[in-house]
């Protein structure tokens, strides 16, 4: 019996994919009844696989696409300036745990973005990851 709980790494930003991305077209969008075959199936995030809703480009155009929307999303926590720890050390209480908070939340999407650019910039494909994940045919 397969494991329903089972997590691993979203195929695009390495965030942890606990959802499946249907990548191949004639399973998305054939507007017959979904079927779930292994190798047509990869581990994504929640976001990443919402964001791409029935898109199925490449795996380069997928990781440009959610690389700008991504970027978009959370501009308002990526832009928010750096504090150093003589700085957080002046605030107190509830403002000094949600700006740690924030902080934390820049760094793993300025993470997430680096690892799409890069995915984005190389030459893998969907056939790739595959092999990668040992997905058999």
């Amino acid at each position: 019996m397969e494991n329903k709980h089972k997590y691993s790494l979203c195929i695009y930003c390495a965030d942890i994919g606990n959802v499946r991305h249907h990548y191949k077209e004639s399973v998305a969008n054939s507007g017959k009844k979904r079927s779930y075959k292994v190798n047509e199936i990869l581990p994504t995030c929640v976001e990443c696989n919402a964001l791409l809703g029935s898109k199925n480009p490449s795996y380069e155009e997928c990781c440009y696409f959610l690389y700008d929307k991504v970027s978009q999303r959370h501009k308002s926590i990526i832009s928010m300036p750096n504090w150093d720890e003589d700085e957080l050390e002046e605030l107190s209480g509830h403002l000094k745990r949600q700006i740690k908070a924030s902080l934390t939340m820049k760094k793993i999407h300025l993470e997430r973005l680096e690892k799409l650019i890069q995915n984005a910039q190389s030459n893998t494909t969907y056939e790739d990851i595959k092999d990668i994940l040992c997905i058999e045919y």
